[in-house]
């Protein structure tokens, strides 16, 4: 009696085990059946930011559930990076990420603090491709390279940037080491709060987007120096601007984007992410919003994804 009794528990445990699988199954293929929540770990009004609401407002119409977009502050992001490894698999909450958080801040000082991996998250889409652009106070007329190398020379320059160990803190790191001249870092929540530091004289120069720095310089308070590129860029705004690749200096990338899920989430759930973002970056209103922001649509897969963050943290420990 006991032992049929034992054999029924059994069954009735691998019943319900069952059950439990199929139930999570169903459960994802009819993911999202509540608001999915994006968390934005940078400044409100940076290009981040500004992406993640536009591409919000598309989220009924092609997950069929709001897209939220929310802000986390700290640390250039590290903070909300950290505090989203609460989060299980399958979660209704995203994270944008960046190579400052997994290719820079890993390989330089201050990594023992880091308490995440990129191995933690989950890749889905990258959002955008961005190039950097170095500024100065417009009153200083340094307009290359060689002008700020001359006036350099016997100071130190303060440089506004978005956190201490993120993507415009090395690449200003790594110029200054190219130049021989010496830099002091002023940090700030975001690339915009940075440029608006530089822009009220707060420091004489800052590196930010494009679209940041845009207003500054058609209204003639900054000049732009330099972009963070292989090659320079020339539109209605940043006319012939050398690239620091023309100079012969190998520390640049583009700053890239990124939407991550906690690692474990099922592929059924990227790819419904990555599949309604595809949708939304289709679109001709967000292309011709791409466009008034400076950036490029630049939908990197996982495998891409990875490389990016592999590439960058090549060029920064080749450059510390």
């Amino acid at each position: 009696m006991k032992k049929a009794v034992v054999l029924l528990l059994i069954v009735l445990c691998m019943l319900g085990t069952l059950s439990a699988a199929g139930k999570t199954e169903t459960n994802l293929d009819s993911w999202p059946t509540e608001p999915v929540t994006v968390i934005c770990p940078w400044a409100v009004g940076g290009v981040a930011d500004v992406v993640n609401r536009k591409a919000a407002t598309y989220g009924v119409e092609v997950l069929g559930q709001p897209i939220l977009a929310t802000n986390e502050l700290g640390a250039g992001g590290n903070v909300a990076l950290t505090n989203y490894l609460k989060n299980q698999p399958n979660s209704y909450n995203l994270i944008f990420g960046g190579e400052g958080a997994f290719s820079i801040a890993p390989n330089v000082d201050g990594a023992d603090a880091i308490q995440f991996t990129y191995a933690d998250y989950e890749p889905i889409i990258n959002l955008y491709s961005s190039i950097f652009v170095l500024t100065s106070d417009a009153k200083l007329n340094i307009k290359d390279l060689d002008a700020l190398k001359a006036y350099a020379q016997g100071k130190k320059l303060k440089v506004a940037v978005n956190g201490v160990a993120g993507s415009e803190a090395f690449l200003a790191k790594a110029l200054a080491k190219d130049l021989g001249i010496t830099l002091e870092l002023v940090s700030y929540n975001g690339a915009n709060l940075a440029l608006d530091a530089a822009s009220k004289g707060e420091t004489a120069f800052a590196i930010s987007h494009q679209s940041q720095a845009r207003g500054s310089v058609e209204a003639g308070i900054l000049n732009p120096v330099v972009v963070f590129d292989e090659k320079g860029v020339n539109n209605e705004v940043f006319k012939n601007v050398k690239g620091v690749g023309e100079y012969g200096y190998t520390a640049y990338f583009r700053n890239r984007c990124f939407i991550l899920a906690r690692k474990g989430t099922d592929q059924k759930v990227v790819d419904k992410v990555r599949n309604a973002y595809l949708t939304i970056l289709e679109k001709s209103e967000m292309r011709e919003f791409y466009k008034s922001m400076m950036i490029e649509v630049d939908p990197m897969d996982k495998a891409a994804i990875d490389g990016h963050i592999a590439s960058v943290a090549a060029i920064v420990k080749a450059n510390i």
